[in-house]
């Protein structure tokens, strides 16, 4: 999820494709809408979709990568416009490179 207080507006990301639960969205309503009176607009990019269950935490870590290196603001829905999953090179190379961090990191 990406949330952009100042435009009122969230970016969903679910790679099980689901949608936002109601009550999610209502306390998002309440604490994001309420302050500047408006109703916040949800977008819902098309996304990759995962084949398994455990690759959630890639997806997101892949698409936080490419928000930041391609600093997307917005146009979120021409940006993202993919179903198909995540290669698992890809996959691969997300973890490589997390391993690198943490060791570099803590070690």
């Amino acid at each position: 999820m990406v949330i952009i207080p100042k435009q009122c507006k969230i970016i969903w990301f679910c790679s099980l494709h689901r949608k936002m639960k109601n009550d999610l969205r209502t306390m998002l309503q309440g604490v994001i809408g309420k302050s500047r009176g408006q109703l916040v607009q949800i977008l819902y990019p098309k996304c990759n979709q995962q084949v398994d269950s455990w690759e959630c935490g890639f997806y997101v870590m892949c698409w936080i990568k490419t928000i930041i290196r391609a600093v997307i603001t917005d146009d979120w829905n021409e940006r993202f416009k993919t179903t198909s999953p995540i290669a698992e090179d890809t996959i691969n190379q997300i973890r490589q490179e997390w391993t690198a961090y943490l060791l570099q990191r803590w070690s």
